[in-house]
């Protein structure tokens, strides 16, 4: 009796002791391998795809500026009113996205060079636009605080004059960002042919 419970004991021990082997190959079996560290996108690159997405930003605000640049100006306040609304959002929107690109281009990485001759090319565009922008803002407020609707119209037709103006000041200032990104060279031209927000130029 005594060996039958013995040997029914150490069977039940080696069938404990098989099935947690089998458990553990079968997890072995089933973990998943490690994935591979991704290679870091270089500073470069993520540097020229900012610029690119600058530069997309401002057309999109330069073309919203330039879609409605024929307002109906009478001697209604409420229409120069309208005016002030809709272009004053435009002409600072289009100042933003300028000020942008301006800002990512003086945060190229040091071994650029190159870069410099590019900060300078878009500089004078940059600097034509905020002086159109300036004085389109400047109207816009001469005319809301005109103490007549004459001189309130008056402003509006300024205010529509330097809008036309900070539209061709920006778009020419896309145009530059757009030609000095596609005629770079070296390092330079590496990092935008690498960065995939520059693989499209915007529409013109």
């Amino acid at each position: 009796m005594k060996r039958r419970v013995l040997v029914a004991a150490t069977a039940l021990i080696v069938a404990l002791v098989s099935a947690g082997c089998g458990s553990d190959e079968a997890a072995d079996a089933t973990a998943p391998s490690p994935s591979p560290t991704p290679t870091p996108t270089p500073t470069s690159v993520v540097w020229a795809g900012q610029v690119c997405e600058d530069r997309d930003n401002l057309s999109a605000a330069v073309s919203a500026l330039g879609s409605n640049l024929s307002y109906d100006v009478t001697s209604d306040r409420s229409a120069l009113e309208q005016i002030d609304r809709q272009l004053r959002v435009q002409v600072l929107s289009v100042a933003d996205a300028a000020n942008r690109v301006g800002t990512t281009l003086a945060g190229a990485p040091v071994d650029f060079v190159a870069a410099n001759d590019l900060v300078v090319s878009v500089t004078k565009a940059k600097d034509d636009a905020s002086e159109a922008i300036d004085a389109t803002t400047a109207s816009l407020d001469a005319m809301m605080s005109a103490g007549d609707i004459l001189t309130g119209v008056a402003e509006a037709g300024k205010a529509l004059v330097g809008a036309k103006a900070a539209f061709e000041a920006a778009q020419a200032l896309v145009t530059t960002v757009t030609d000095a990104t596609s005629t770079a060279s070296g390092e330079l031209q590496e990092a935008f042919d690498a960065a995939p927000q520059c693989q499209e130029a915007p529409a013109s």
